[in-house]
């Protein structure tokens, strides 16, 4: 029996009703809404208390004549109230006793004086406490009950709650979860834009991080745009994204990653370490990506390594070979590419190749025209110009006539997220090493290092300095090459870092009874491990999603982009550049334009907002959780005061102070500011409710 229920448990109904006379600390705001408790000054006790400690649910407060609560009380509808807890409570007591009753039968049945081993009272007690919750549970209606004593959520509280509803987790602090396990679907919709101070909320307000009612929350009267949102929650919290002085975390990984259990970890270690101890250890074939992992980060896939890949008018593969020798294939080659691109009419297209042999010398380098109208160079990032390519008139089609040459089935291609290179070549070749996978980002997965910081860990190296000249793709191809030298001079253990966590879709996928999962999202990247994934061009088509996905999946993560209008951006309807975000590769650009919205603009986008969340509440199954979820606040002014720091820096490594204009300075004031803001920037909303 949790923490709360024990506080809970040992008082008559008697007892309760006479308690529930006076004024309770935790009060029902709302029975079709999330429950909200009215905390009491002190911290709460802690779930390692006594059985017989009931401070914070139970203990009466002094009566006062003019207290709302219980007004409310005295009400029929509060009245009723109370008899729907006494029930509950009554439901939980005769739980128990019937969990205790089968946990004994099951010992006594167990023979020679109820002895047991340990897996098998495990395997009992959890039997036992699942078949008394669906025999005494079922019909109870789910609840919420949010501490007002806790400090500001994080976002890593919300991730934990989505957990705690969906498996077998202890019991959070922050939160009382009523009938918990008639919760049968929990969706989370992802709205960046939703700030706190969209909402009117002070945030330099002591109490702002407390639940905040509708009707409380309004600095200058009450925000008027969400009128169907006000009918569903009754209650809105601030949360706090993660991070320190200096940056923010990404929101989304922290909610869609989970720490890995001591179980998990040490298998994971096991496997380490076994495949440590292989002899292939130090063989190329060793670190290739499997037709699993080939999947997952998105490759194209030769039509003869799955029956379900098919190559599209202008694509190319490498021709299959077989051996007519009854010995050992002979050692492949590595032959290591990097590509640079330019953005077209058409999405991502071609401007620079080059491939190294295993030596580490160039055979093939040379400039591409697109084929449809450039409209950016992303010069930053490729180095190309209009100048660098007049008069060049290689083309797409004449460089997979090269690579046909080149490249052949005993060769290894070696890249940096190579995928993004093989798209933009149309080339499919099934045996890769990838550096971004070969080696660890320090954050562990779905996070990949970039290669200028592989570089510069592990081979003492610093590259891509060419500033506003871009990247050269011969240097980024040999930087490569000796990465996985290293590696294979190293063993299979060097570069990687212990990985403390993993996917939230596949800790779903683990459970004892898996969890189906959807994410839809225009970047699906961190949702590999789900069991659907969805890629919305717009808000309608998300909000179709959900309806259709909730039906047929536990968990759907959605994410809902009108409202990035409040945060000065205008999301493409088709973000082929911003497939590469998150992937580790530098040369990744963003996925939506910058913009500067009117006030009208914003609130016209809120009301739509509005109508979608509806339209998904609408169509929620009964007992469904629904978390609506911001993530972080206006991040505009953070980037702004960085890029002012970075400039100053560079001016600083190359010029005495007394030489930078004023207007160029980022001194410790500036720093100061910077922090404030990043500070604030982490502040987003949380909307919780069950239907």
């Amino acid at each position: 029996m949790g923490a709360n229920r024990k506080k809970f448990h040992g008082f008559s109904r008697a007892q309760r009703s006479a308690l529930r006379s006076k004024k309770p600390q935790f009060e029902v705001k709302s029975v079709e809404n999330a429950l909200e408790p009215v905390a009491p000054d002190e911290e709460p006790k802690s779930d390692k208390e006594d059985d017989h400690e009931i401070n914070d649910l139970t203990e009466p407060q002094q009566d006062t004549e003019d207290s709302p609560e219980v007004t409310e009380q005295e009400t029929p509808a509060g009245a009723k109230r109370v008899k729907d807890q006494d029930d509950d409570c009554d439901k939980e007591e005769e739980f128990a006793a019937k969990r205790h009753k089968a946990e004994h039968e099951a010992k006594v049945s167990s023979g020679s004086n109820g002895e047991m081993t340990k897996e098998e009272r495990k395997k009992k007690k959890k039997e036992a406490k699942l078949l008394a919750k669906k025999t005494l549970l079922d019909g109870g209606r789910p609840s919420f009950m949010i501490s007002r004593s806790h400090p500001k959520l994080k976002l890593k509280d919300v991730r934990d709650l989505i957990v705690y509803l969906l498996t077998e987790t202890p019991t959070l602090p922050w939160i009382m979860v009523k009938n918990k396990f008639n919760i049968h679907n929990v969706v989370v919709l992802y709205i960046s834009g939703l700030d706190p101070q969209f909402f009117n909320v002070d945030l330099a307000d002591p109490e702002s991080h407390k639940p905040i009612a509708w009707a409380e929350k309004a600095v200058s009267g009450p925000v008027t745009e969400f009128q169907e949102l006000r009918k569903f929650f009754d209650y809105m919290n601030v949360t706090q994204a993660g991070g320190d002085k200096q940056s923010i975390y990404s929101p989304t990984n922290t909610l869609l990653n989970v720490n890995l259990s001591n179980s998990e970890r040490a298998r994971r270690d096991a496997e380490r370490k076994r495949a440590s101890e292989s002899a292939e250890r130090k063989s190329p074939e060793f670190h290739m990506l499997t037709l699993d992992e080939l999947k997952d980060c998105d490759y194209p896939l030769s039509t003869y390594l799955s029956s379900e890949s098919r190559l599209q008018e202008g694509w190319i593969e490498t021709d299959r070979q077989t051996s007519d020798s009854d010995g050992p294939p002979p050692p492949k080659k590595l032959l290591a590419m990097d590509c640079e691109m330019c953005r077209t009419s058409a999405g991502s297209e071609l401007t620079r190749i080059s491939v190294l042999d295993e030596s580490g010398e160039t055979i093939y380098d040379t400039l591409v025209m697109p084929d449809n109208p450039i409209v950016d160079y992303l010069t930053q990032y490729s180095g190309m110009t209009a100048e660098r390519l007049e008069g060049v008139t290689t083309t797409l089609k004449d460089v997979q006539a090269e690579l046909k040459k080149l490249v052949s089935y005993d060769n290894i291609l070696v890249g940096h997220s190579l995928e993004n290179d093989l798209k933009v070549l149309k080339f499919a070749h099934p045996f890769i090493i990838d550096t971004s996978k070969l080696y660890h980002h320090t954050r562990g997965p779905p996070f990949r290092a970039s290669l200028k910081w592989l570089a510069h860990k592990w081979l003492s190296r610093s590259i891509q300095q060419g500033g506003a000249n871009g990247h050269d793709s011969v240097e980024d191809a040999k930087t490569c090459l000796d990465l996985v030298k290293l590696k294979l001079e190293k063993g299979p253990l060097f570069g990687e870092f212990s990985q403390e966590q993993e996917s939230l879709f596949a800790r779903l996928d683990r459970h004892t009874v898996p969890k189906t999962s959807a994410m839809i999202d225009s970047f699906t990247f961190a949702g590999k491990a789900a069991t659907t994934t969805i890629k919305p061009a717009s808000d309608t088509e998300t909000v179709k999603a959900v309806q259709e996905a909730v039906t047929t999946h536990g968990f759907v993560w959605a994410r809902l982009r009108g409202m990035e209008i409040n945060h000065g951006k205008v999301p493409e309807a088709d973000a082929t550049a911003g497939q590469l975000i998150g992937t580790g590769r530098d040369s990744a650009v963003p996925c939506s334009t910058k913009t500067t919205a009117s006030e009208e603009e914003i609130r016209e986008a809120a009301r739509r907002m509005d109508t979608h969340i509806a339209q998904i509440v609408e169509c929620l199954p009964a007992n469904t959780a629904l978390m609506v979820l911001s993530g972080q606040g206006d991040y505009r002014e953070v980037s702004k005061m960085q890029q002012r720091q970075k400039n100053f820096q560079k001016l600083y490594n190359t010029l005495h102070l007394s030489q930078i204009p004023p207007e160029d300075h980022f001194l410790e004031a500036d720093q100061v500011r910077l922090e404030e803001a990043i500070d604030q920037a982490k502040n987003g909303v949380c909307f919780l409710m069950v239907k």
